[in-house]
C-alpha cells in the first residue's frame, strides 16, 4: 500500500490561524490534474511546478511562499519524483506487467474501486485507428483506453506514477519486437 511522503520542515511555518506547520504530506497528483495545470501554465515551467506542488501538498500559495528555500527544494524534489516516476518503482511487491496493480486505486465510472487492470498489446487495426487521430493527446488517450480498458475519465483519475507506468508499457508495445515480451528462460 502506498504511503504518502512526509517532509519534516527544518524551518516550520505558520498557517492563517498562526498555528505551526511542522510537516508537509506529499501525495501524487492525478494525470487529469497535471494535464489541466499544464494547459493553464503551458508557457511557464516555474508556475507549473509550483501549481503541482500546491496540488500535491495542499499548501496554499501563501504558505508555499513562507517556506525557506532549503525546505522548498526538498518538497520540490519529492514532488518531481512523484511526477516522473512509475508505479513499479514505488511498489514494494513484485510488479505484474500483464495485470498491473494500481499504486493508488481509483473509483471506476461504475462506482467500483479499481485496484488493477489487464493490459493488452494493441492490434495492427488498433494502431491504424490510433493514427487517424490528428492530435497526439487524442492518440495517447485512444491507445491507453484501448489497451487498458479504462475510459478517458478513469485515465484522468490515475495517479501520475500509475499513468507513467501505463505509458512506459504502451511505448514497449508500440516499439519492441515480440521477442522482447517472451519470458526469460534460465540456462542451466
Amino acid at each position: 500500500m502506498f504511503e504518502p511522503k512526509t517532509h519534516s520542515l527544518v524551518w516550520p511555518i505558520e498557517d492563517e490561524q498562526k498555528q505551526p506547520i511542522q510537516t508537509i504530506q506529499i501525495q501524487p497528483i492525478t494525470m487529469g490534474q497535471h494535464r489541466n495545470l499544464s494547459k493553464t501554465h503551458k508557457a511557464d515551467d516555474t508556475k507549473l511546478l509550483r501549481a503541482c506542488i500546491i496540488e500535491s501538498t495542499s499548501l496554499t500559495e501563501t504558505l508555499l511562499k513562507q517556506l525557506v528555500t532549503p525546505d522548498y527544494t526538498s518538497v520540490q524534489n519529492q514532488v518531481l519524483e512523484l511526477i516522473n516516476t512509475t508505479a513499479s518503482q514505488l511498489m514494494e511487491d513484485e510488479f505484474d506487467n500483464a495485470a498491473p496493480a494500481l499504486l493508488i486505486p481509483i473509483q471506476g465510472d461504475d462506482g467500483q474501486e479499481k485496484t488493477s487492470y489487464k493490459l493488452r498489446p494493441p492490434t495492427v487495426a488498433t494502431t491504424d485507428l490510433m493514427d487517424t487521430y490528428s492530435n497526439e493527446w487524442e492518440r495517447t488517450i485512444f491507445i491507453s483506453s484501448s489497451c487498458s480498458g479504462f475510459t478517458q475519465a478513469e485515465l484522468e483519475r490515475l495517479s501520475l506514477p500509475d499513468w507513467n507506468q501505463l505509458q512506459e508499457r504502451l511505448i514497449d508495445f508500440l516499439e519492441q519486437p515480440a521477442d522482447y515480451f517472451r519470458p526469460k528462460t534460465s540456462k542451466s
